[in-house]
Formats: C-alpha cells, sequence, structure tokens
C-alpha cells in the first residue's frame, strides 16, 4: 500500500493538494484525487524535483493522535485513554401502541 508523503499542485487541473505517494521499494508519484490523474517519476532526477516541490505530509515524531470524546474508553499503544466527555441522559423508549393493528383495520379503517 502506498503512503502519502507530502502534498503538492496538479500540474493539469491546478488543483492544491495533490498527494504525492510512494509504493515500497519504488520511486513516488502524485495522484489528484480531484481529477484522477497519476504521474510517476522515471528517474532519479524528476524524483529529486518531485520530493523537493511538495509539502511533507509527517506527523511530529512520537506524537499519537487524540481520541475523540467519548462516554467509553479508547484503548492506545500506551494502555486505556479516557475520554471525557458530559454525561449523556438515557434514551427514552419507544411507545408501544394501545391496540395491535390487523390487516382489517387497516383496510376498514377502524384502528383508530
Amino acid at each position: 500500500m502506498a503512503t502519502i508523503l507530502g502534498r503538492m499542485a496538479c500540474f493539469l487541473c491546478g488543483f492544491g493538494a495533490a498527494h504525492v505517494k510512494r509504493s515500497d521499494g519504488k520511486r513516488p508519484y502524485v495522484h489528484c484525487p480531484e481529477c484522477g490523474v497519476m504521474t510517476h517519476a522515471k528517474s532519479g532526477h524528476q524524483e529529486r524535483l518531485m520530493l523537493e516541490r511538495s509539502k511533507p505530509e509527517a506527523p511530529a515524531p512520537g506524537a499519537l493522535p487524540e481520541p475523540p470524546a467519548t462516554d467509553r474508553p479508547i484503548i492506545v499503544r500506551d494502555g486505556v485513554k479516557v475520554a471525557h466527555s458530559a454525561a449523556r441522559p438515557a434514551p427514552a423508549a419507544p411507545a408501544a401502541p394501545a391496540k395491535p393493528a390487523s390487516w382489517v383495520d387497516q383496510l376498514l379503517g377502524s384502528g383508530k
């Protein structure tokens, strides 16, 4: 699976956040989700130009993403992280019908 190395403007449609990706053991390529064009680097010079012109996508080293707020814990790499949220009221039970309706009641209109 390809990993996103950075982002750059698409040369065809001008989309500003086209993906610069690299498959395992291969040269990088540009994939524009807007117009669908895929441009592969054919030489080391093209690869160098592509990587120089792209904005890096890498997160800060050692930073884990913060889990969303929830009333249940989310398990992360370092253990259990409890997300804080306000207590929610229990959902109300749906009202039961007063009388079970049959197909005859639906035809005759007397099921009220």
